[in-house]
Parts: structure tokens; sequence; C-alpha cells
């Protein structure tokens, strides 16, 4: 009831040909319930910009836990005076109530003497202030209410003075934890309001279904009309999470997430059949909600027009059902690293740390047959970084070029004439300019997939790999020992070596604390016509390492 109506006579509760009687010129309209908790909902979630911790209290009130979050706005009086501006200017009669406790703060604002002020005292300090409340300021039950006030406890200071023994006989412990919350003797936390997602459909079902027939059923049902939603406001999905409500009142999350925003029913649709194994239905399913956690601006591309007449999304959908299906720090891409140390020039984008080029396990000393070549896919990829699989950006992160491996550009490798014992190994450039990128490139950078990528400072010029010498195709890891003299000793075996030439010098790198020695690598051809990559340290021991195998 705001001032006028009360002025008038009307109070609540009162019947509606009552109040027409009073006055006589009542306009009434039926109430909508189901519109004043969405439009109390909003303003809990407008009510967060002075704390993260606001949610509705009731029909008709908001509790904000302010803990923290006062000095942001002048302390509590001046947040309580820019919150009461701002409800006046929206038209809102409201009333205020700052004390230790949601039930203090909540009793406060609707039960404090006119002449109180909004903020209580801190501590016990504040009780006075609250004994002295009627006893509709702890939020009985109106039957709990009338009962105390029928034996003479009309106020809050009444009842705790009584023994709690014969009350919580008599009444319950209802009461008394009331009265606990008040006083800030027991906790008394707040759940925040969050909005409801914007992508987000929901199926109920009037019998529980438990085949997984039935739920892939369901599940194209919703994807099909989150995909009609995201059509309408050109939007695509890029993360997705499905939570089943079974009959015995628990829940199952299935989350699938995508290298590109996609809206495309029956490909999500692949992506979530890799994973409802997980799903045990138990006693039956009675709902499933599907909600687009992460979603992009979808930008429609020609797929028949894809360079050899293949599909243009093959390797994004590909790449989307690894990574579901083997785990977002299990699939990656090769990007270049910065480094003069052959093993290091390589990391594995997509997951966590960095690794080595390759690994390659050989046969024991005594197996028989002669020195196996490495095979088409041997090795095994080590270490992560964290780049996503599809970050095609431009000029950074991008896989060697026809030009890099020719040794074209800038901050090449070491160069030809190292072969010839000339030394040419650089460190890189440090000159402003060169190589930055055009300003008037409007092109955005895609978002980091599957998680965050974490900010990293941008290079300078495209990272590549350029190198002139030739290199091998697998690497060693770690390089093994070899002996060479008039044949190559390796694992037990004295292999012939028809010629060996080089060197060529790589030096460590001089910017990091611990570089380690410099190395003298020698291209080895044997007997038969394989070839090695051969290195041997430049110090007074001079010990020689096998470190890769040529095709």
């Amino acid at each position: 009831m705001d001032a006028l109506a009360t002025a008038d006579g009307l109070r609540p509760g009162l019947l509606l040909a009552d109040a027409r009687a009073l006055c006589p010129g009542l306009k009434a309209v039926p109430a909508d319930m189901a519109a004043d908790g969405a439009a109390l909902v909003r303003l809990a979630v407008w009510a967060q910009r002075y704390t993260p911790q606001a949610a509705t209290d009731g029909a008709d009130g908001l509790i904000l836990d302010i803990t923290g979050c006062a000095h942001l706005h002048g302390g509590e009086e001046g947040l309580l005076a820019d919150m009461g501006e701002r409800l006046g200017r929206a038209g809102l009669t409201h009333r205020l109530g700052l004390g230790d406790t949601g039930a203090a703060a909540w009793g406060w604002a609707r039960y404090r003497p006119a002449a109180a002020g909004p903020i209580l005292p801190t501590g016990t300090r504040a009780w006075a202030s609250l004994l002295s409340l009627p006893l509709a300021a702890l939020r009985l039950e109106e039957g709990v209410r009338d009962d105390l006030a029928r034996v003479g406890l009309r106020s809050v200071g009444d009842l705790q003075r009584q023994p709690r023994a014969p009350l919580v006989a008599r009444y319950g412990t209802g009461p008394l934890r009331r009265l606990d919350r008040l006083l800030g003797l027991t906790s008394d936390p707040v759940a925040p309001q969050s909005p409801d997602p914007a992508w987000q459909v929901r199926q109920p079902f009037v019998e529980p279904i438990a085949t997984r027939e039935a739920i892939e059923a369901a599940l194209l049902s919703l994807l099909r009309d989150l995909s009609v939603r995201l059509e309408a406001a050109g939007r695509g999905a890029r993360r997705l999470k499905l939570t089943c409500f079974r009959t015995d009142a628990t829940t199952q999350d299935i989350t699938v997430g995508t290298a590109r925003p996609v809206r495309d029913p029956p490909a999500l649709l692949k992506l979530y059949r890799e994973r409802l194994d997980q799903v045990e239905p138990g006693f039956g399913i009675e709902m499933m909600e599907l909600v687009a956690t992460g979603t992009d601006i979808f930008t429609a591309e020609q797929a028949g027009l894809a360079v050899g007449g293949g599909d243009a999304f093959a390797l994004s959908g590909l790449l989307d059902r690894l990574v579901n299906r083997l785990g977002e720090d299990r699939v990656g891409r090769p990007v270049p690293c910065d480094t003069h140390r052959p093993e290091l020039v390589m990391e594995l984008a997509g997951g966590d740390g960095v690794g080595n080029l390759c690994s390659l396990t050989l046969p024991p000393a005594d197996a028989g047959g002669p020195l196996p070549l490495p095979q088409a896919g041997e090795g095994r990829n080590h270490g992560q970084g964290e780049v996503p699989p599809l970050a095609h950006v431009s000029g950074r992160g991008r896989g060697p070029s026809r030009k890099a491996w020719e040794g074209e550009g800038e901050n090449r490798g070491p160069s030809r004439k190292a072969w010839e014992g000339e030394d040419e190994n650089r460190a890189p450039s440090r000159k402003a300019g060169e190589g930055a990128e055009n300003p008037s490139d409007t092109s955005t950078v895609p978002k980091p997939w599957p998680k965050p990528q974490p900010h990293r400072p941008a290079p300078s010029r495209p990272r590549t790999w350029r190198m002139e010498g030739m290199r091998p195709l697998l690497l060693l890891h770690p390089p093994e020992p070899v002996q060479v003299g008039d044949a190559l000793g390796w694992r037990g075996r004295q292999l012939a070596i028809d010629w060996l030439e080089g060197p060529e010098r790589i030096r460590p790198d001089w910017w990091r604390a611990r570089c380690g020695p410099t190395r003298d690598y020698y291209r080895a051809q044997l007997a038969d016509g394989r070839r090695l990559w051969l290195f041997r340290t430049v110090d007074d021991r001079g010990a020689w390492y096998l470190h890769g195998l040529c095709a």
C-alpha cells in the first residue's frame, strides 16, 4: 500500500467490495503474480551493480550481501543513498534496512520505527533495536505468531527473555531459529540471483524415458529448437551443456564444444553421440535441458567452393569429434618456438606445457635385421601450448609454409654456409617495425577453443619455421651417444660410414640463463645409403651423439 491508498483508509487484505465502498472511484485489475515475480528477478539482477551477492527475498523484496563492497559506493550510507535515489527515479516505493544478517536487515526494513535510520549498529549493539521489533519481524507463520501473542509474547524481546526449553516443547524450534538468525547467532547466507540463460530449451516428458533411441530423439528435438533461436539471432553455438533430470531428483550433465560457431542439429548430434554412453537414466529421465553456454557470431560460408572440391568443414568436424572424445588437452597443432635447439623448435599447441619435436622408439641392440628407417607417422609428439587446433590467424602461429622450409624470410636458422664451417646462427632480431601487422587489417582473432587462451605477448613478426640447413625427418629424443671413428658405433653395432659432411654449428640460446654447450652437426651416409644426423659438443670432451634419422 502506498501513501495515497493508506490515506484513503485502504489496507492490505481488505475485501474488494469494502475497498470500493471506501473509494468509489477505485479501479481494480487482476494481479499477475508471474509478471511481478519476473520483474522482481530483473530487479535483483540490476541490484548486482552493488554486489554480486544479490537475490530476491520473498514476493516483494531484495536481499543484498554487501560485505566488502560498500566502500566502492562511498560506504554504507552512500550505497543506500544511491540505491534509494535510483529506485525513486524508477517510481518504486521502497524501504531500506541494513544489518549484520539478512534476517536483521529484513525485519529492520519492514518494522523499524518511523524515526529510526535504515542502518543498524554492528554486533550486540544492534540487539536493543532488534528486540523492540514486533514478532512479525521474525517472519513466523501467522498461526504461530497468533499463538505467541495469546500468551503475551508480542515483541522479539518478549520471546528472547523466555526459557528455551518450554518454547521448543510447545512451539517447535522454528521461533528460536528465526530469533538466532535475527540476532546474528547463526549464519544466514544469501544465494545470488542468476539470470536465466539466453539460449536455453527444455523438454519435459509425460512418461520418463530410459532408452538411447528416446534420448537421441529428444536431444535432436532440443537441438532443432535451439538452432531456430540461434539462426534468428545470427549466432552459432560454441559450447553446449545437456542436463538430464532423473526421477530420483539427480541430474547428469554432458558438455561438448566446437571449433567454430555451429547451429546444424545433425552435426551437433554427432558430437553428443560420442558421450551418450555416459548417461545413466536409472529409473528414467523426466526432463532434458539444453543450454548454449557459449555462442559466437555465425558467418555463413560456401562449403561447396572448398579447395579441391571437398567439404570446407570436414576438418573442423573431425577436430570437434576428436576433442570431445579424447579430451580438451589431447588435440593440438604444431607451432614454432623461438630457439636454436633443433629438438625444441616446435611445441604442440592445445594444452599445458612445452615439449620436444618428436621421440622415436627403436628396437634393442640385440634385435636382428638392418637398422629400421622411420615410417610416416612414427614418433610421438610431446608438449602442449595454448593455441587451439583451428586458430587460423594470419601471421601468427601458422604452419611451415613452403618459403619457410626453403629458408626465405627473417629470423632464419643456420644458413647453408654453416655446413661449410661458417657460423651464421643469429639470435632473433629486435628491430622495431619489422614484420608488423597491417593496421588496416580488420580481421578478428577467433576465440580460443576449447578453453580460454591466456594472454601472451604478440610476436613482432610472423612466427614460422625458417631454416636453410637440411633437417632429418625425425629426431631422437633424447639424442643417443655414439662413437665415431672408422665406423659408427651405436647400440653395440658397427656401421660403416660412406661419407661425412659438415659441420653446421648451432650455438645455444644466448638469451637464456642455462644455454648449454655449442654443437657441431654433421650429415653421415652409411654404406647401405641410409643417412643420419650427428653432432658433437664443442668442449673438452667432444662427445658424439646421434640426433636424427633421414628418410
